[in-house]
């Protein structure tokens, strides 16, 4: 059943963000309400709050924040902020060169920097501002300059810079761009650089490297609006943390709850996790269980007898994994039974260990993949191969218990992690789907074999003799 929001009594989003360093004590932020009434904008308090932020200064009044990181769930007014920051720097003489994976947001950007330049700083100006594609400027006559290049090596190369602006950094996989182009900013005795993102993913390397060092490098103040990692998907007060312009924008919040509700019906929900929730996701591709479904299963039980076991090792033959997965009061009860590495596992000895557990476990049948799973599958009478058609109707089963409440599962941590990595493959119009890796280098053993187990527990149950 689709989940109500959890909604407050007149919402309103958060003005300071959820992950940053304390306030700074000085601030030339104030210059930016002076623009703000000149340009007959009025800023969001969160906006506010970064620009506290991108203009605190420290000794000889030097940006005390070098780098600054500006993490927002999309549609906020980011763009408001760029264009209040880039004219302000135009204004203080500063040359700025301003990128982003994706052309037409800088451009966009650009667009509305021109037209305030022109409406109210035309004087200033030493030529008409460039929009020819690639070649994209405004020259002022107090030297201020700023630029769109292409987020590349060669696109980072050319004039120095006093600011370096990349935006949607999530999408920026590598250090290449910036490790050419903070270069120009060494002749600047007063640089800083801006980056600008919602949430990322594994893949976000730029982003995720931020991120990393943001607790202990004193230079970066990384501002990030996000939904605490605990909080429900659905519950509005994470919203509020993640979009800060709720209230201030009165479109947001019944958007927002529109983008839930498709994203919840459709399996969608890594979309907006990072979009709207702004919370990192392993992956972008879809996963097979809900994490919170998965997390409101959590239990307490004990290993029973005469269960099934689902075991999985991975192709290379460095993880393997067995779940144990039983009937109880008509919930399927699941816990973790081995997890273990190697270089590679020796399975010979893996083998005997389980089969003695599984002996004294009575367990009734025991799934494995022919493929992957078969040397470790020869120890037991009872084995029966879950791949192919199989599979698929396990994984379904499996998704299907999770998101219905009837599964229980204990002290499986390995199970939990691996389905973050999990991903559902849709085969056909059918709606036929089974489990994958979300990441080719990333084992996924402990969901597999879960998969398995559960898949068998879920099946038609042995028959108990009737006694006369």
């Amino acid at each position: 059943m689709l989940a109500e929001a959890i909604r407050p009594t007149e919402p309103l989003g958060r003005e300071k963000p959820r992950i940053a360093p304390p306030l700074p004590a000085r601030s030339e932020w104030k210059e930016m309400h002076r623009l703000a009434a000149d340009l007959g904008t009025e800023l969001f308090p969160w906006q506010d709050c970064a620009f506290r932020y991108m203009y605190a200064v420290g000794p000889g009044k030097t940006w005390l924040y070098p780098e600054v990181a500006v993490v927002v769930a999309r549609q906020n007014g980011k763009t408001e902020l760029l264009v209040s920051h880039i004219v302000q720097r135009l204004l203080m003489g500063r040359r700025i060169m301003h990128t982003a994976q994706n052309r037409e947001l800088p451009r966009e950007v650009f667009g509305r920097v021109a037209e305030v330049i022109q409406a109210h700083h035309r004087s200033l100006l030493t030529r008409k501002p460039r929009f020819a594609n690639g070649q994209e400027e405004i020259r002022l006559s107090n030297k201020g300059h700023y630029r769109i290049v292409a987020p590349t090596r060669g696109g980072a190369r050319g004039p120095s810079n006093d600011d370096l602006i990349i935006d949607e950094v999530r999408e920026s996989e590598s250090h290449d761009f910036i490790a050419a182009a903070k270069p120009t900013l060494n002749a600047s005795p007063n640089p800083q650089v801006l980056y600008l993102s919602n949430a990322g993913d594994d893949s976000s390397e730029v982003l995720n490297a931020l991120k990393k060092r943001s607790s202990e490098d004193p230079s970066l103040a990384y501002l990030e609006w996000s939904a605490a990692p605990e909080r429900n998907a659905a519950d509005v007060d994470g919203w509020l943390e993640a979009n800060p312009s709720i209230g201030h924008m009165p479109q947001v919040l019944p958007n927002l709850e529109r983008e839930y509700r498709a994203h919840f019906l459709a399996g969608t929900m890594t979309i907006f996790e990072t979009e709207h929730l702004c919370r990192w996701v392993a992956t972008m591709r879809e996963r097979l269980v809900d994490e919170q479904d998965w997390n409101a299963c959590e239990g307490s039980h004990e290993f029973a007898r005469h269960g099934y076991l689902g075991v999985s090792v991975d192709p290379e033959r460095t993880r393997a994994s067995g779940v144990l997965a039983w009937n109880d009061d008509e919930r399927v009860k699941v816990r973790l039974l081995f997890d273990v590495t190697g270089s590679p596992i020796d399975l010979g000895r893996l083998g005997v260990d389980v089969k003695a557990q599984a002996e004294e476990l009575r367990v009734r049948q025991v799934g494995f993949d022919p493929l992957t799973d078969g040397e470790l599958a020869k120890y037991f009478k009872n084995a029966v191969s879950i791949a192919g058609q199989k599979f698929k109707v396990a994984s379904s089963t499996f998704v299907n218990v999770v998101r219905g409440k009837q599964l229980v599962w204990s002290d499986s941590p390995a199970i939990t992690n691996d389905l973050i990595w999990t991903a559902k493959k849709e085969h056909d119009e059918t709606g036929a789907f089974e489990a994958v890796r979300a990441k080719d280098d990333r084992p996924i053993t402990a969901s597999l074999a879960a998969i398995r187990a559960v898949g068998l527990a879920s099946g038609p149950q042995p028959v108990k003799p009737r006694v006369y």
